[in-house]
């Protein structure tokens, strides 16, 4: 960040092109907050550090770990179609109504990576996944 010798653990771009910087909890800063945030404020970005509680407290994280071990999969197109396709006739289903339309991967996996690649949404603040969370399309 600019002079300071520190650099974020994540920088997050949302879809509205807003930058934040942030550190998690277990970081031994190098300088004050306040230094910090106007480092970020320079970069026309915004500086957060997150507490223990904001990163472990609730579902996000588990989720977030759940979700990426499935990183790696591919969901050939015929899956893909099926579930879109069935996302648009109904608006949204379960996790578990989503499961039966995967015929070529597995269905977990194909789930997974359709919501990792941005296809899908589903909640993961809310509770732990399960099978039934709600999922939904993201219109693109």
């Amino acid at each position: 960040m600019d002079d300071l010798d520190h650099s974020p653990d994540f920088e997050v771009v949302y879809d509205d092109g807003t930058t934040v910087l942030v550190d998690a909890h277990d970081r031994q800063l190098p300088t004050d907050v306040v230094s910090l945030e106007d480092a970020a404020r320079r970069r026309d970005a915004t500086y957060r550090q997150m507490s223990q509680d904001d990163v472990h407290d609730g579902s996000r994280l588990k989720n977030a770990k759940d979700l990426l071990r499935y990183g790696n999969y591919v969901v050939p197109l015929g899956d893909r179609l099926r579930l879109l396709g069935a996302l648009d006739a109904n608006g949204s289903m379960s996790i578990f109504e989503c499961l039966s339309a995967f015929q070529e991967v597995k269905p977990v996996a194909g789930l997974a990576s359709l919501i990792l690649n941005r296809y899908l949404e589903v909640d993961l603040d809310d509770a732990p996944l399960g099978p039934e969370t709600t999922v939904r399309r993201i219109a693109r």
